[in-house]
């Protein structure tokens, strides 16, 4: 084989050397986005929010601060026939999310034509993610002859089944979670010690003592 056949041949076997050792992608666990929709009733003699709106705006902001994401959307009903309560209740409302931890900038609203409909519903909605399992093959291929780079139907689908269903907010299966802000008093702090020539870790008590009890030896 002379010079110029070999030149033209080793573009084609580094390729199909690539094509071969290429790994295949792996099963694994995803997440997709849903809207969560709630209806609560507004009675038109109501003078406040009653106890089972007061629950169920509990377990809307215990949910949503642990899966929701984006804004927190109030809609209340426009041109309808309890639409002076509904806008009394919701003012409520927006204090209760507050008072179980949601941020004001998180909480967003928008009005809804009722048509005229006496006793129109105040609407909450978010954004939240369900996770969704791999579909694992009930079957082993014979390993033994597994060319490199290749895989098994059911290696490691097992595994990505469990953290689909123990994942706590699906939304981490699609992207990762951003750093909160660093804590600034505490990073100045141990700068200043730094400087001084002091130790910088925090103080442990005797109860903190990560030491091996000699109570039996």
């Amino acid at each position: 084989m002379n010079l110029k056949a070999l030149c033209l041949c080793l573009p084609v076997l580094v390729a199909l050397t690539a094509c071969a050792g290429a790994p295949t992608p792996m099963p694994r666990a995803g997440a997709v986005g849903e809207t969560v929709r709630i209806e609560m009733p507004v009675d038109p003699r109501d003078n406040g929010l009653n106890w089972s709106q007061l629950e169920l705006i509990e377990a809307l902001a215990s949910e949503y601060k642990a899966r929701g994401h984006g804004p927190f959307v109030i809609s209340y009903p426009q041109n309808a026939g309890n639409a002076d309560a509904a806008l009394g209740a919701i003012a409520d409302v927006r204090s209760e999310l507050h008072g179980h931890g949601l941020d004001w900038r998180q909480i967003g609203g928008g009005a809804y034509e009722a048509g005229g409909y006496v006793e129109a519903p105040i609407i909450f909605s978010f954004t939240r993610y369900r996770a969704v399992a791999p579909a694992c093959e009930n079957r082993w291929d014979d390993v033994r002859n597994a060319r490199p780079g290749g895989r098994w139907g059911g290696f490691g689908c097992a595994t990505e089944q469990n953290i689909a269903a123990m994942v706590a907010d699906p939304r981490d299966l699609r992207t990762p979670r951003t750093f909160e802000d660093a804590d600034a008093a505490r990073r100045q702090t141990v700068f200043d010690r730094w400087r001084q020539g002091e130790s910088t870790t925090s103080e442990r008590s005797a109860s903190e003592s990560g030491a091996v009890s000699r109570a039996v030896e």
